[in-house]
Formats: C-alpha cells, sequence, structure tokens
C-alpha cells in the first residue's frame, strides 16, 4: 500500500487514516511549497513569506546538524520521526538507503515533494511502535533529531525514554549508531528568558515541568541515567550552538569554545522571550569554570553500544552565504597515515612533521558551487607567507585535496581573547598598546603602493568615493581581525585567510575592520569607545562611513541573493523584553514622588517645592498653599505615564482649571509620552487657601497603547474629511470648469454674425 512521488515512495500500510496531529492550514502552504518549488528556491521562500514554521521547516541550516558526520556512503539510515524532511535530504546526500518514519501524511508528502528527486529514500507513514515491530533491516545510523522528548507519546510503558532507547538499540548494527538531537533542560538560554520550546513558557523546564506533562527534555546527568538503564549505551556528547534547531557551529568534549566566541543569541523566532541578561558575558564565566556542557542550549549524542571514535571534535558552517562561498570546517583528529604539517617560523618555509596536539583542519565545499573557492586557499597561503614573514607572522601551512583543503591545527589563544583579559583586568592602555602594534603590522604590510579602484574592487565593495592618496597591496586579506591572530608564546599566526583577494583593498579599510570587529562583536567591549580608536588611527567619521559602506557591500557580494538569519531575526521574531529596563523602570515607579512647585514672585524652583511619595501609585494630599502664590506646577515623575485625577479642588470648594503637556483622553486622564509629564494651574482664586488632590499612576503600556489608538482613529478621521474636502474641491473645480466653458460657449454666440444680426433686429 502507498504510493510515489517522483521516486520517492510513501509506504502506507501503517497510515491509521487520519492525521493524529497537525499545525493546521500552514501545513497546506507548506505542501504547495514543497511541490512547486526547487529547495533552491527555499530561502528565497523563506524571504518572502517572513514566517516561522517556513522558516523552522525549510531553512537548510537545519541540515547542519547532520551534514559534518562520518559517511562512506555504503551505511543505512533510519530516520525516527522526519516530519517534513528538514534533516532528510542530508542523509540522502550522504547515505546509500534511507527509510524516515513519520506519523503524518501530510508532512510525509511534504517531506516526498522535497525530495522528489533522491532514489535512495522511502518513507513510512505511521505510528513508530506499530512500524518498528516489523523491521527487518540492521541500520548503521538511526536518527532521532529533535523527537526523543516525544518518547512518552511513541511509547506507552513506564519507563518509555529508557524503553524508547532500548527499542531502537535493537535495530543497530553492532557498530551502529543513534544520532540524538535534544534541548537541554539547563540551557543557558531558558536562564536568560527564552521559554521553553515546547509549551512555550518561562521556565517550565528549569522548574522540572510542574504544570505540563507528554514532552520532556533533560540535564546532562538525567541523561547518563537513561543511558546507563538502556543497557549501559555509551555516548559521544556534542554541543550544537546556539542550538540543534539551527546550529552553526558543533563543539565535543575534546573541543569546547573559547571566551568570546559564543556571542549569538537570536533564538527566539516563534516566541516573545525575556532578556534578563547578557548571554555572551556568562557563557565566558561557565567556560572559565568548565561549566558549559552543563548549560548548553542543546545536545547531540552519538550513542552506540560500544564507546563511538569519532574523528570531527569540531564543525563550522559558513553556508549563510551564496552557494559559491558556503563551506564547512572541521577540527578533525588525525588518523595513523596522516602527517600534520607544521610552518617553520625561521625560514619561513613548511616542513612535514608529527603534530603534538594530533589534530587537523579541513576545509569543505558545502555546495559544489563553492569548490574553486576552496581551491584558491593553497594560492592564498603561499602568497600570503612570503607577505607577512618581515613581521615575524606565520600562516597556518594549507594544501588542497580531492575532498576540499587541509591546514595545520595551530594551539594558543586568539589575539581577541588576549584583548579581552587585560580588559577584564582593567589594562586599557595595555590592550590599546597591544591593538596598535598589530594595526601597525598591517600597515607595513599592506601599503606598498598607491590604491587603484578596480573592476573588480568595484564588484566586491562598490564604487565608493575613497581618497586618491589611499595605499594597498596587490594581495588584500582583508579578514586579518583579532579573533583569526593567533598568539602562541613568541609565535603568532593568521589562521583564517578565506577572504583574500588578488586585487587593491585599501590598507585603512583593513584597520577599520580590525577595529570594528572588535569593538562591536561583544558587548562587553563597550566601554572601549570613549577611547577613539577609529580616531587615534587616522580614521575620520567620514571614512568611516564610507568604510561601514564598503563593508555592508562586502556583505551583499557574500550573501549574493541569500537571506541570512540574523537578517531575518527582524522579520520574524516577535521581539524581546529587556528585563534591565523594566526593573529600572519600576524601580523609579516604586521611589516615584509627586513634587509642587509654587510660583510666589520667583518663578518655578526647587527651593519652592515638596514632595509627595506615591503608595501603591496613588497619592492624597492637601496642600497649604504659601503666600503670594500665583500660580502651581505638578510633576508625577520623570517618565513616561498616565494620570487619573480622582479628585482636585480648592479649599473653598470651587473646581481647580488646569492645563497639561500632554494628550487628555477626558477632563481626567491624561497621557504623557515624554520623560517629563507636567500638570500647570495658571490662576489662583482668592481664599482658595488650600489645594485637596488625589491622583493615580495609571499603567503607562496600556495607557500609551490607548494613546495611539486614540491618535490613529483621529487621523483616521482626519483622512476621512481630508478626502471629503478633496473631493468637494473636485466638484467645486467641475462646476467652475463649467461654468467658464458655458461662458466660453456664450461668448461664442455672442461674437458671432447670426447674434449681431438677432440684436439688430430685436433692437438690443
Amino acid at each position: 500500500m502507498g504510493e510515489t512521488i517522483g521516486k520517492v515512495f510513501l509506504d502506507t500500510t501503517y497510515y491509521p487514516g487520519q492525521d493524529l496531529y497537525s499545525d493546521g492550514a500552514i501545513e497546506d502552504e507548506m505542501l504547495a511549497i514543497a511541490r512547486d518549488c526547487a529547495p533552491e528556491e527555499f530561502n528565497s521562500v523563506i524571504r518572502d513569506r517572513e514566517s516561522w514554521p517556513i522558516l523552522y521547516h525549510f531553512s537548510h541550516i537545519r541540515e547542519n546538524i547532520l551534514s559534518w558526520l562520518p559517511f562512506t556512503g555504503e551505511e543505512k539510515v533510519l530516520e525516527i520521526g522526519a516530519g517534513c524532511g528538514a534533516v532528510t535530504g542530508a542523509l540522502c546526500k550522504k547515505a546509500k538507503e534511507v527509510t524516515s518514519i513519520d506519523l503524518s501524511m501530510k508532512r510525509s508528502k511534504i517531506n516526498a515533494y522535497r525530495h522528489r528527486d533522491q532514489e535512495n529514500l522511502k518513507i513510512l507513514v505511521g505510528n513508530f511502535q506499530e512500524i518498528e515491530k516489523n523491521l527487518t533491516e540492521k541500520y548503521d545510523y538511526i536518527t532521532l533529531i529533535g523527537v526523543f522528548e516525544y518518547g512518552e507519546a511513541y511509547i506507552q510503558s513506564e519507563t518509555p525514554y529508557v524503553d524508547f532507547l532500548k527499542i531502537i538499540a535493537t535495530h543497530l548494527k553492532p557498530d551502529g549508531k543513534i544520532v540524538l538531537a535534544i534541548e537541554n533542560r539547563l540551557g543557558l538560554k531558558y536562564w536568560a528568558g527564552c521559554t521553553e520550546d515546547h509549551f512555550g513558557t518561562l521556565f517550565e523546564g528549569l522548574e522540572g515541568y510542574p504544570r505540563t506533562s507528554g514532552v520532556k527534555t533533560f540535564t546532562k546527568k538525567e541523561f547518563g541515567k537513561i543511558l546507563k538503564e538502556a543497557g549501559d549505551l555509551k555516548a559521544a556528547w556534542y554541543y550544537p550552538f546556539p542550538d540543534y534547531k539551527f546550529p552553526m557551529t558543533i563543539y565535543s568534549e575534546e573541543h569546547l569554545p573559547s571566551k568570546g566566541e559564543l556571542n549569538r543569541t537570536e533564538y527566539n523566532f516563534d516566541r516573545f522571550r525575556l532578556e534578563l541578561f547578557q548571554e555572551s558575558p556568562v557563557y565566558d564565566t561557565l567556560l572559565e569554570n568548565d561549566l558549559y556542557p552543563q548549560f548548553a542550549n542543546s545536545f547531540l549524542l552519538l550513542i552506540g553500544k560500544e564507546q563511538p571514535q569519532m574523528q570531527t571534535v569540531y564543525a563550522k558552517f559558513s553556508n549563510e552565504r551564496d552557494r559559491r562561498f558556503a563551506i564547512c570546517t572541521e577540527i578533525c583528529k588525525k588518523q595513523g597515515n596522516e602527517k600534520q604539517v607544521k610552518g617553520d617560523m625561521e625560514n619561513g618555509k613548511s616542513q612535514t612533521g608529527e603534530d603534538k596536539n594530533g589534530l587537523l583542519v579541513k576545509k569543505f565545499p558545502a555546495e559544489k558551487e563553492a569548490e574553486s573557492h576552496i581551491r584558491k586557499l593553497e594560492e592564498i597561503y603561499e602568497k600570503l607567507k612570503v607577505m607577512y614573514q618581515p613581521e615575524g607572522i606565520g600562516i597556518n601551512y594549507c594544501h588542497c585535496t580531492a575532498q576540499g583543503a587541509e591546514l595545520e591545527f595551530l594551539g594558543g589563544i586568539t589575539l581577541e581573547e588576549k584583548l579581552d583579559t587585560l580588559l577584564e583586568a582593567g589594562k586599557t592602555e595595555e590592550l590599546e598598546a597591544l591593538l596598535f602594534s598589530y594595526i601597525e603590522k598591517i600597515r607595513r604590510i599592506h601599503e606598498k603602493e598607491p590604491f587603484e579602484k578596480t573592476e573588480d574592487f568595484i564588484r566586491v565593495f562598490g564604487d565608493v568615493n575613497l581618497e586618491q592618496t589611499l595605499k594597498g597591496t596587490s594581495v588584500s586579506n582583508i579578514d586579518l581581525v583579532p579573533a583569526n591572530i593567533l598568539l602562541d608564546g613568541d609565535r603568532v599566526s593568521v589562521i583564517d585567510y578565506e577572504w583574500t583577494f588578488f586585487f587593491p583593498v585599501p590598507s585603512q579599510f583593513l584597520v577599520y575592520r580590525m577595529i570594528h570587529y572588535y569593538m562591536e562583536s561583544d558587548v562587553k567591549r563597550g566601554s572601549l569607545k570613549s577611547l577613539n580608536f577609529y580616531e587615534k588611527a587616522g580614521i575620520t567619521v567620514r571614512e568611516q562611513e564610507i568604510y561601514a559602506e564598503m563593508e555592508e557591500n562586502f556583505q551583499k557580494y557574500m550573501l549574493g541573493t541569500h537571506t541570512s538569519m540574523l537578517s531575518l531575526y527582524d522579520r520574524i521574531s516577535p521581539g524581546k523584553a529587556n528585563a534591565l529596563e523594566f526593573y529600572e523602570e519600576q524601580k523609579q515607579r516604586a521611589s516615584r514622588e509627586l513634587q509642587i512647585f509654587w510660583d510666589a514672585g520667583r518663578d518655578f524652583n526647587e527651593e519652592d517645592s515638596v514632595r509627595y511619595p506615591f503608595k501603591n501609585d496613588e497619592v492624597s494630599i492637601t496642600l497649604k498653599l504659601p503666600e503670594h502664590t500665583t500660580r502651581l506646577r505638578l510633576d508625577p515623575g520623570e517618565f513616561r505615564t498616565g494620570i487619573y485625577i480622582r479628585k482636585m479642588r480648592w479649599g473653598n470648594g470651587e473646581e481647580v482649571k488646569r492645563r497639561a503637556e500632554g494628550y487628555r483622553f477626558d477632563k481626567d486622564i491624561f497621557y504623557f509620552g515624554g520623560e517629563d509629564p507636567q500638570l500647570y494651574i495658571d490662576e489662583i482664586p482668592e481664599g482658595a487657601g488650600t489645594l485637596e488632590l488625589e491622583m493615580e499612576l495609571l499603567n503607562e503600556q496600556r495607557t500609551g497603547q490607548k494613546f495611539w489608538e486614540a491618535y490613529l482613529e483621529r487621523e483616521k478621521k482626519l483622512n476621512v474629511a481630508a478626502q471629503d474636502l478633496i473631493a468637494r474641491e473636485k466638484k467645486l473645480n467641475a462646476a467652475a470648469q463649467n461654468l467658464i466653458t458655458r461662458e466660453k460657449q456664450v461668448h461664442t454666440v455672442e461674437n458671432s454674425r447670426i447674434w449681431k444680426i438677432y440684436r439688430a433686429i430685436k433692437g438690443i
């Protein structure tokens, strides 16, 4: 039983006849996309639709979670919970046979249509528990990507998660592996104010799911217990960042992040979030205390009956780009027959020898179109090696292979880390001196000849208005930034030179990027802005604008027609609320006072004023008017607010006449959109004696919203009135034109021969 879509067979033998879960109408839209659009068009669709479900199900970034795994091309893979096929394509590209299982017919069809050209894909539609009983194959890989947390729904038992793994393990080959990706219950993003991924509530997982059921995520310790109880299964632990859904980097126990490296925090594409603290410096603290694995946002486990031995310890994806530049970088353990290459700083040559760390860097094209981009690396290496040697700067050796490029792995810390260490120690003078020592190196390397704007330069950086006196070199590594300069004792090396161009680029632009990418890539460096590094480097404000334009044009060149996740964030995400700002506002509100000024001949001044604290956003006072008071001013605070005047009258019973620098909803309710709300009383009647006042502060957000609704309604009415006026003017103009036409007609008749004869006959 089943149907064929393209080359893909949908087996419906176990399909219950209806989909037991659905996201509704959006799935019909996704089915149409999968059916009518080619995979290379998905990014444009994501950009145009601006929809979280479409981003989530169709982004090629989802495949990063699996695309780095070592396949020989002979593997048989079982994909459990394939859904709409977000990662199925990555498996089809690398494995011999892929069998996907999903309960939903609609989602299985979406999967089939988007992968209709894959001959090695079969999709089984139905409940895993029913299908599993009839599986006869043994698999090299079984994948659970965002599936294991639903174990309670898949397996009906007292220990569903343990039993889920036990059952799956029976379908593995002896050396087979389970690939499991899941959120960490203690992920830092949840502490920082992101809602729990499955329920959309704050702190639900952190609190142990006290209010929900049906879905569970786990801590690292809890996972260890599950693995033990499932048959003493062994796991290699990996940590996708920012999370497993859209991983751009995969870390491992053997290669964890460096300080300052974790600065992507755009997680909340689907739901509004709080922003309780800046995550990047907290990550640094966790790393310093060896706690990162406990607080990583996601886990990626490679699970086997024996301890999995993995060659790759790190993977970084640079595939949010035009397909010509989409690459993947891996750090791998050397195999027995491999030699590691090590640079010889004394003579500028490279020699083959064993590397003490036993690691190797590999770069691969993520798309076929990027092959030439990778092949250029060896030529770049040869040219930069010669250029950098006089400044005592080495470069990690590179040679190209049939698969991509291999580079030596170098130890040490980046210049960026070194600068941050000085910043944290308060040694800003040393920081500045160190940074500018490298700025001077850049200038000595890249100021060899007068800069000339070439066609290639314009193609990449735009036809910007540059000075005629700038200098450059025929080979330009624009990525000579602190994060790409490695310090290891006395050895200095450049470790990433992908963006090197064989045409002149102004050296000042390289200096600009050196400063810019250090200063702007982490909020903790904001304190350095007062030191005016750009000015000290001889870069004027106007030049900063020009170089910013060049950088923008370069980013457009690199992206091509691709739209990055970061640029989609503001268009798709519902946003976030900064808790610190809210706290400061509420703190100010809690200590808020009503200040009343009186003018007794000296205008309004602090000496002639009195303060009354608000209690629970209310104040009730009776003010005895000082002698000779002619007017009053009431200041209810120093931030936006709404106020309700419950009572305002003189001691003689007369109502107080007042005016406000704000929007009046009615006689007693005002909204102040500025930071210094004020009420004025310009006349004080004879015998007033006292001012009796009861005032309430209103919720600023609700009052502000009410104001904007009123404002928009007024604008709407004004527009209607304006349109009515325009229509009337058109009618008047038409009548006037008609009158003019008739007058012309009369004038024509009056001047005619017949009219003259008629007048002569009638004696007119």
